[in-house]
């Protein structure tokens, strides 16, 4: 038989045992209560917060639109020269129909806190970019940057032209941080005669190779301009159009 002290000590553990577990039902009752009432309103204004602290941190970015030709670009040996034209925005919501718009920062509930401009109107130097990407190649190219080709109208030097529309031109931060040039390219004879249309698309990181990383620079030009490097890059090795651009004069 246990003494009465151990009986009377016994006794205290399991006093104290039920205490401490109706303790923990209403706690934990009230946390469920706090979770069905007060606790989505707490979040609630907390969101609220931290989008207001947010939107009070981040600025507006501004980046500088730079094309440096890489070394992997291979040089066609007989080329007949080429007139690019101004490509159409046709990038809808995304540019805000404002030449110089390329891209935004956003919450983590798709709410935009920021823009990214570019320092110059991007449609002016993709033109001047895709002309320096074709001198690499080795194909004479002249740059129209002030209008787009129409067909059977616009009057062309050379024995062809290059246009299109841009779809998408943008670096942005959303969960994580990407950007994407893409669109559809259109080569024509010096008559104006459809002779290729062809999607291009390039995305960072996905696309990431063969681009110099400019250290000085934000995340957001270095985004930015990797993705003008690959689209550039696709554009003027294409094979279907080195095909055209190659044949016999």
């Amino acid at each position: 038989m246990p003494s009465p002290a151990a009986l009377k000590i016994g006794v205290t553990e399991r006093s104290a045992l039920a205490k401490s577990k109706r303790r923990s039902i209403s706690y934990y009752n009230e946390m469920l209560i706090g979770d069905a009432v007060l606790k989505p309103f707490t979040r609630v204004m907390a969101l609220a917060l931290m989008a207001i602290v947010v939107t009070a941190c981040v600025t507006d970015q501004t980046v500088q639109l730079r094309y440096l030709p890489g070394s992997e670009i291979e040089r066609l040996p007989s080329a007949q020269a080429v007139s690019i034209f101004r490509f159409a925005d046709r990038r809808g919501d995304e540019g805000d129909g404002n030449p110089r718009r390329v891209g935004g920062i956003y919450g983590s509930y798709g709410n935009r806190v920021a823009m990214v401009f570019a320092a110059t109107p991007w449609p002016e130097k993709l033109v001047e970019d895709l002309a320096a990407g074709f001198t690499q190649r080795g194909v004479e190219a002249v740059g129209v940057t002030d209008r787009e080709f129409v067909p059977r109208e616009t009057v062309v030097s050379t024995p062809f032209a290059l246009g299109g529309e841009i779809r998408n031109f943008s670096t942005e931060m959303r969960w994580t941080l990407q950007s994407h040039v893409s669109g559809i390219i259109r080569l024509y004879d010096k008559e104006g005669t459809l002779l290729l249309e062809k999607t291009i698309s390039a995305r960072i990181p996905r696309d990431d190779s063969g681009y110099q990383w400019d250290k000085q620079a934000s995340v957001y030009e270095n985004f930015l301009n990797a993705a003008v490097h690959q689209f550039v890059r696709a554009v003027v090795t294409d094979p279907d159009l080195t095909q055209r651009l190659a044949a016999a004069r």
